[in-house]
């Protein structure tokens, strides 16, 4: 198992609160109970309750990253005092022996499980996502006409479908926050202006100019964090890639 764990800065005009981001890959053996030195009995039922080997994987690779993320950001080495709940709508919830008003968004893909843990005050959402000229046409039904337009342009194959997983993970990381999913309308998650700058992607919403998203592509996969507009943060990419940057490469399913 390879892992990676950063603290984030999150800066406002009149504060500056703290968030981590944590990056897994683990190849999950099919029959293998989870480690009870990490897991709740509770996470544990529920994991060996699960018949599908994806569902497993992304279980283990979701609170993997959750409890890492928790750890290092409120100083708590004991992972099994770090669970995630499932809230009424699917969502995750974190809960911290004796630490109250944080919170968790989760993602994974193929091998590999990142989470983002945040203050409560400070709503925050990600995802990641493969690029794959595969997936076209299943993400540009989610786009409005606006949106196809705005890309319409884009040259090669490899640039078009990079930019529509930028779309796809901006979309699914605001709605996590908003916790609907994509059951509203896309038309409700719609985003007015993507722009790259400083090495990443930057993109605002029609109808939720309070967030603002930052994506980043790491090799075969974009990464989108979704937070507040006028909060400034970064992520040490060369620190990440440093750890991950063979498996961001890999051809992993």
């Amino acid at each position: 198992m390879a892992s990676y764990v950063e603290q984030l800065m999150l800066k406002r005009e009149d504060t500056v609160m703290k968030a981590a981001v944590s990056f897994v890959h683990a190849d999950y053996n099919t029959g293998a109970p989870l480690d009870r030195e990490v897991f709740d009995s509770e996470e544990c039922s529920y994991f060996e309750n699960l018949v599908f080997h994806r569902r497993k994987s992304n279980f283990l690779l979701g609170r993997l990253s959750a409890k890492q993320a928790a750890s290092v950001l409120l100083s708590e080495p004991n992972l099994r005092n770090v669970s995630v709940k499932t809230g009424i709508f699917g969502q995750p919830l974190l809960r911290i022996t004796g630490v109250p008003s944080y919170q968790v968004s989760i993602a994974h893909c193929d091998c590999i499980g990142t989470a983002v843990v945040f203050p409560e005050a400070h709503p925050m959402g990600i995802d990641l996502e493969r690029i794959g000229p595969n997936r076209n046409k299943t993400i540009e039904s989610q786009l409005t006409t606006e949106e196809r337009e705005r890309i319409s342009d884009v040259q090669g194959v490899e640039e078009y479908s990079a930019l529509l997983t930028v779309f796809w993970t901006v979309k699914e990381a605001i709605s996590k926050i908003l916790r609907t999913g994509f059951t509203t309308s896309p038309h409700v998650l719609e985003i007015i202006e993507t722009r790259f700058v400083n090495g990443y992607y930057r993109s605002t919403f029609s109808h939720f100019p309070q967030y603002a998203a930052q994506s980043y592509r790491l090799g075969n996969y974009i990464y989108t964090i979704v937070a507040p507009r006028k909060t400034e943060w970064s992520i040490n990419t060369s620190g990440l890639y440093e750890k991950f940057n063979p498996i961001f490469h890999r051809n992993c399913v």
